[in-house]
């Protein structure tokens, strides 16, 4: 499918850095009570307890409003690592989610769907699941064949039940979209997710949208803010890359690629930390602030590469790779445009689906129990 940019205006905001700063995205909307998209959990002065609580309460006055029927199909055990494994940047008819599909809730629980994502991701990360959900559906409004895509095409399920104490897992996705929040006690992590999108750039209800444009500037920001040395270092292909840990991927291992964070001066470390922390943003403010911390520790340890032109607006790919991110950003062919075909994942090596904090959960446990010697396994499955 061919895919062009709606408006000129689009193009401009790719191309033009700084005026880019000071545009807004457009407000998107899939039903009326998305119009509003207001994280409950934005305020950095909740503790983590206090967002924890939250969003089980969102989930469990969702699970309230199913049948039972809705209910079997939408709670799944913890341990259940096909369900937990099934997100994918593709359509439903190529890879099926479990779960309950959007298009068959009723307004009522679509409301009380939206609260969960409101009680444990940002504004922006409500949005940018909105955002992703309105391209689909304007993918499925432009083909000119019967597709699989749409606002409808997405699904949201349950790993456990959701709890302050147990893990528990939350999943929604669909096509280019996988939110998968775990909750153990006070902790909640975003590993793995995926976004992106297509179209990026679009005209959605009289306004124009553009996914990832936070992202997008400051990616540009920090390469051009590379001296000549830097950048012989840093850009390590002339085209650019598909994602490496995606969907399926096994060896979720970080790579001395690029450039070292180590080699970059105060103000570059300080773009190098706003790119991390526009997809970090996408989780609540509170445990948001928890994994930058994390992070900018061990910047000393965590590497940039850039694959493809340097220029803003270019089809350009990149990574970054560190004992507590890995982050990359992969333009696709599909669609005629790579730069509006975007492919984007999150991980954290060390606490993927949460795996670190089950072994801190389980360490503690077994502290407090009195039992000598490791009993933790790195399997939420144990």
């Amino acid at each position: 499918m061919a895919l062009k940019r709606t408006s000129i205006v689009s193009v401009l905001f790719r191309s033009c850095l700084l005026l880019a700063i000071f545009l807004t995205l457009g407000c998107s909307s899939l039903r009326a009570q998305q119009e509003e998209a207001v994280s409950e959990a934005e305020s950095p002065t909740l503790t983590k307890a206090d967002v924890v609580a939250q969003a089980v309460k969102a989930a469990d006055a969702f699970l309230e409003t199913l049948e039972q029927k809705q209910l079997e199909n939408a709670v799944y055990s913890f341990t259940d690592d096909k369900q937990r494994e099934s997100w994918s940047n593709l359509p439903v008819a190529r890879v099926p989610r479990g779960g309950l599909r959007w298009g068959d809730l009723s307004d009522p629980q679509k409301e009380a769907a939206m609260a969960i994502l409101k009680a444990t991701l940002s504004e922006n990360g409500v949005q940018q699941v909105v955002d992703n959900m309105n391209a689909d559906e304007y993918l499925k409004r432009n083909s000119k064949r019967e597709t699989s895509f749409g606002s409808d095409q997405y699904f949201l399920s349950f790993l456990g039940k959701p709890s302050t104490t147990s893990p528990w897992m939350l999943q929604f996705g669909g096509h280019h979209l996988a939110i998968n929040v775990t909750v153990v006690g006070e902790e909640m992590t975003l590993s793995p997710s995926l976004t992106g999108g297509q179209p990026i750039d679009y005209e959605w209800e009289g306004k124009q949208v553009r996914q990832v444009a936070e992202e997008e500037d400051a990616a540009y920001a920090l390469i051009a803010s590379l001296t000549e040395e830097q950048l012989k270092k840093a850009v390590t292909a002339d085209r650019y890359k598909n994602l490496r840990f995606g969907p399926k991927a096994r060896k979720i291992e970080p790579a001395k690629e690029g450039i070292c964070a180590a080699d970059f001066d105060d103000d570059q470390t300080e773009l190098f930390e706003a790119l991390i922390k526009s997809r970090i943003s996408v989780l609540n403010a509170t445990h948001a602030a928890v994994e930058m911390k994390a992070i900018t520790a061990s910047l000393s340890e965590t590497w940039f590469s850039w694959q493809g032109p340097t220029n803003p607006g270019g089809d350009a790919s990149y990574r970054i790779q560190g004992p507590k991110i890995l982050m990359e950003y992969c333009p696709q062919r599909l669609g005629g445009i790579p730069t509006n075909h975007i492919h984007s994942m999150y991980r954290d090596p060390s606490n993927d689906y949460g795996l670190g904090f089950i072994e801190a959960q389980r360490a503690r446990h077994n502290t407090a129990q009195g039992i000598s010697g490791s009993a933790v396994s790195p399997s939420p499955n144990q």
